[in-house]
């Protein structure tokens, strides 16, 4: 059914009546959140997705072209053959300069060439010495991805599985942030609408892929100056507009209606994908979840995610729900539950098992069948995975070296 044959169903059952239009977003409310609701009861083969993303490995152009200066958080590179912009580097990665054994994080990269560490450089002053900006730690997962998901790669050379650790785990382990290898471990603390910073404080540029979107408000929070602050523009279509603030952190961006095409928010400095939303009025639901790997990877692969999505909210009538046509029954007694039982326990509760007993009946055809379990556990928890250690495990040794059995 498309979302207005199931407004007038809900009103039919629930309120006698299909005309007027009195509580046509008390449905619309109710029809979203059963929707979600039911997404949750079970694995849905329906909701099963894979995809990947694509490792980064250590940066290292121009090597004996940095500058940097004794006790002071600036460092520079000097060669032609370097543009952190346009090589997409991002803030939060470590650092390392010439033979001083310290590790630094980006803290902001304010040009191509240009940046800012998180501490005074220890080592000694020089305008030509070696550097290496160390891998990539932490990634975007798709769009949507619940909290049911694993990780695998090939680096290998054969399927592989990642271990999923808590950080309260991983962190008692006392490991190097910095150990460079074929990661095996991956941890996962986030989730928001923010693909990437900000390489440094800049005025952000707003802009939609259609031009009739003249009207919409997009809101961007976070942090300006050192404090908490947010900043409203109004779309111009494919027009950019600009923000009057200039954002050295974004937190969230979200927009007060819906858009016939999607809308991408980008650093004016370094021209950054800070965020996209998609079209239709989905904002509230559009999440990334954010994933750590360890080690840090010394190549670029892929590394493969299988997971099961959280649905899209319906806006338009014409819309159709993920779950599929042999779900719209439960969703309609779901629905007509919730609204009884804002006048009527007993009659909430008939409903309310009709909906049980449908969702009963779904189960028989339309779970998935697990071949893998997803958990991701607390950190006091028992562990079934091997443990990550200070000292390298064998099968983090070597490219050529892996499991004990395959």
């Amino acid at each position: 059914m498309i979302y207005k044959t199931l407004q007038d169903e809900i009103k039919r059952r629930a309120l006698r009546n299909q005309s007027g239009t009195e509580y046509d977003d008390e449905i619309k409310n109710v029809i979203n959140t059963s929707l979600f609701t039911l997404a949750r009861e079970a694995k849905w083969r329906c909701l099963r997705r894979k995809t990947y993303f694509t490792t980064k490995s250590s940066y290292t152009l121009g090597t004996n072209y940095v500058s940097v200066t004794n006790s002071s958080t600036a460092f520079s590179l000097t060669s032609t053959s370097t543009d952190l912009w346009a090589d997409k580097i991002e803030i939060g990665r470590y650092v390392k300069f010439g033979t001083d054994s310290w590790y630094y994080k980006i803290r902001a990269i304010n040009s191509n060439t240009n940046g800012v560490i998180d501490l005074a450089y220890r080592g000694t002053t020089s305008t030509a010495t070696t550097y290496e900006i160390f891998p990539q730690e932490e990634y975007n997962l798709p769009v949507q991805v619940d909290h049911r998901a694993f990780l695998w790669h090939e680096d290998y050379g054969y399927p592989c599985r990642m271990f999923y650790i808590p950080d309260q785990t991983f962190f008692d382990t006392g490991v190097n942030l910095t150990e460079k290898n074929t990661p095996t471990h991956y941890r996962m603390w986030g989730a928001n609408t923010v693909m990437a910073q900000p390489p440094t404080a800049t005025p952000l540029s707003v802009v939609s892929s259609a031009a009739g979107d003249t009207t919409v408000q997009v809101t961007v929070f976070g942090k300006i100056a050192g404090y908490p602050y947010y900043e409203t523009v109004t779309l111009a279509g494919t027009t950019s507009t600009n923000t009057a603030y200039e954002f050295e952190e974004v937190e969230r961006v979200s927009k007060d209606g819906s858009t016939s095409g999607r809308v991408t928010v980008t650093s004016s400095r370094g021209s950054y994908e800070v965020a996209v939303l998609p079209a239709g009025d989905t904002t509230a639901t559009v999440q990334y979840s954010k994933v750590q790997l360890y080690p840090l990877p010394i190549r670029p692969f892929d590394i493969n995610v299988y997971y099961y999505k959280i649905p899209y909210r319906l806006v338009n009538d014409d819309d159709i729900h993920e779950l599929g046509q042999d779900f719209d029954e439960a969703i309609i007694l779901l629905s007509v539950a919730k609204i009884k039982y804002q006048e009527n326990q007993i009659e909430g509760d008939k409903w309310k098992r009709l909906y049980d007993d449908e969702v009963s009946s779904l189960r028989k055809t339309n779970i998935d069948k697990i071949d893998w379990k997803p958990v991701l556990r607390r950190a006091y928890e028992e562990r079934t995975d091997p443990y990550v250690t200070k000292n390298l495990m064998y099968k983090q040794a070597g490219a050529n070296y892996g499991r004990s059995s395959r």
